[in-house]
Order: C-alpha cells, then structure tokens, then sequence
C-alpha cells in the first residue's frame, strides 16, 4: 500500500490566532506527515515552500467560513492547483458549529463548576433519612475502580463498588433516579451492592453528561435496561 505524503494547513486571519499548543497537538496526533500554521494570505508561501509533499490540505480554523472567504480560497486553490499538477490540493471544512465541540466545552465547564464548588453529584434517600455526596466523597471511599476498562472493556472512567455507597438494608430495592427523574429503573438493592457499580469520574474530574455523570450505574454481566443506568443523580432505598 502506497501512504500519501500529507502536508496539513491550518489557517486563520493572523498566524497568532492560531495557538501553538494546538499545533503541537495536531503534529504529536501524526494527523498528517506535516503541519504548519499560517494566515490566509500567506497560503501560497505556505504551498511553494513544501518538499517531497503529495496531498497538501487546506484546513480553516475558523467556527464558520463566509461564503466569499470560501470562494477566494478555492480559486486560490485552483490556481495552486494548475501550478503544482502533481500535488493534490484540497481545501476543509470549517471547524463549523460541530455538536461534538461544544459538547466537549460544555462537559468542561460542568466538571469545573462541580469540582470547585463540591457541588453534591447523588442524594440518598430512605423512609427517614437523606444524605449526599459529592465528586471528593466519592473520589475518597474505599474499593475504587481507578479504570473501568480493565472491568468492562467499552467503557472508561473511574468506579466505586455500589456496596461503598448504599447500606445494607434487608428486603429492600434501590430505585436510582436519572435525567431529573424522568427515568427511573428499580433493582433489588441485595443484587445491587453485590455486583454494582458507580462510575463517577474521567481523568481525575465529575464524569462529564456525555459519558453518562454525574453517575452511571454499571452492573456486569446483566442485559437489562437496569443493568446500565446513565445520569444517576437520586437513590431512593425502599422496603419490599
């Protein structure tokens, strides 16, 4: 298999835009055999200086490209292009408005927001009592789970034993409540404390909503929808 030689071009109004960490992180992640930052007006210095290059891309950092930025781009690609016939050039998408970008900086702000604050992540609650715990009370309880995966291969994070969380109370179920209690699965608690798991924490911060946090219920081994409970954030103990 022939592998393409591959130059990267980030680009940006200014070449200060463009922060050099994230440069030094697109070239650790070997995304292409090259990567260099540049402004939009440099572009071409940019083509013509490159050496032993087959496919050059052209990638905008920019939220969105307006429609005239995009056409100057492309006839200034083709032109590049009839210039350099044996290097092919090709002009990205946009970071554009991705989901999945802002889904990251919203998981962020909700970790920092809850590891400054101790901010409670799971309220127990029984017949007479009610107490909750927060991102440090879990991080300190005994028997952690410090990588999930080396339990459950497809799913990461860091765990505590159910049993850590829930007292022992006979002839009784645990109904953990998720989405703002509009979910709400109900298992005996005996089952529960014995093979559960509480996965609270990704890379030493609150497990962030798009991995299921606050709190995801894991019990291995079982199929049932019960058996995998995403943003657990109440614990109701009842007797049978």
């Amino acid at each position: 298999m022939n592998i393409v030689k591959t130059l990267l071009v980030i680009c940006a109004e200014s070449e200060t835009q463009i922060s050099r960490q994230f440069i030094n992180a697109a070239i650790d992640a070997k995304i292409a055999d090259q990567v260099v930052a540049t402004s939009f007006d440099k572009l071409e210095e940019s083509v013509h200086t490159s050496e032993g290059i087959e496919q050059i891309l052209v990638f905008p950092a920019l939220i969105a490209l307006p429609d005239a930025m995009r056409e100057n781009l492309l006839q200034r690609i083709a032109s590049l292009q009839n210039e350099n016939p044996q290097i092919r050039i090709l002009l990205t998408s946009p970071l554009g408005g991705d989901p999945r970008l802002f889904d990251m900086i919203q998981d962020r702000m909700a970790a920092a927001l809850k590891s400054t604050q101790n901010t409670p992540i799971l309220t127990i609650e029984t017949s007479d009592t009610s107490r909750t715990l927060d991102f440090e009370n879990f991080a300190t309880l005994p028997d952690q789970v410090a990588d999930i995966s080396k339990l459950i291969p497809d799913r990461q994070g860091q765990g505590v034993w159910v049993r850590e969380v829930l007292d022992h109370t006979p002839n009784a179920d645990a109904i953990f409540y998720a989405d703002a209690d509009r979910f709400s699965a109900t298992v005996d608690l005996a089952l529960v404390r014995e093979q559960g798991l509480l996965i609270y924490g990704l890379e030493g911060q609150p497990l962030p909503a798009s991995y299921g946090g606050p709190l995801r219920l894991i019990i291995p081994g079982h199929d049932d929808r019960c058996a995998n409970v995403k943003g657990v954030a109440r614990v109701e103990i009842v007797l049978k």
